[in-house]
């Protein structure tokens, strides 16, 4: 199996694609594209369940939204900050992924982390696509950048 995703939905917590853009990701798979989410913490703050509870949850989703992939980059839940370390490490992963479409959350809403991941996924596709940004792997900028709108 290809580790390469043609659309990655990138959001701050598990659960967060599906109540965003769920529709679209199954619609995506559906057509054969290959699909992915990445989710940036594992939950672990939240006030319902546990990041154990949301990471079953979660692969469960994975099934039925038909995803080629989902992973979890593991940043402090209530804690995503946007600094030069944690540009990398995302765009280490998209430039793995080499995803044609990015779809992340929008840039203004009440929750922190939120906001803050649709910055930092906005920067990581910019430093992917630099040569010198990680010399061990291809540089790789997605084509497209969305951002979706729940509230």
């Amino acid at each position: 199996m290809p580790s390469t995703v043609d659309l990655l939905a990138i959001f701050a917590h598990r659960d967060d694609a599906e109540l965003t853009c769920g529709g679209t990701l199954i619609k995506h798979a559906r057509k054969g594209d290959r699909v992915g989410v990445l989710d940036l913490t594992q939950g672990e703050m939240g006030s319902r369940g546990s990041a154990a509870i949301r990471e079953r949850e979660s692969a469960a989703a994975a099934a039925v939204m038909g995803l080629a992939l989902r992973e979890n980059l593991s940043l402090p839940d209530a804690g995503i900050v946007n600094t030069p370390e944690t540009r990398l490490a995302l765009a280490k992963v998209l430039r793995r992924l080499r995803p044609r479409t990015v779809i992340a959350p929008a840039p203004r809403g009440r929750h922190p982390d939120h906001r803050v991941a649709s910055q930092l996924i906005r920067d990581a596709c910019f430093i992917a696509g630099l040569a010198k940004a990680d010399p061990d792997s291809p540089p790789h900028r997605p084509h497209k950048l969305v951002h979706s709108i729940t509230y």
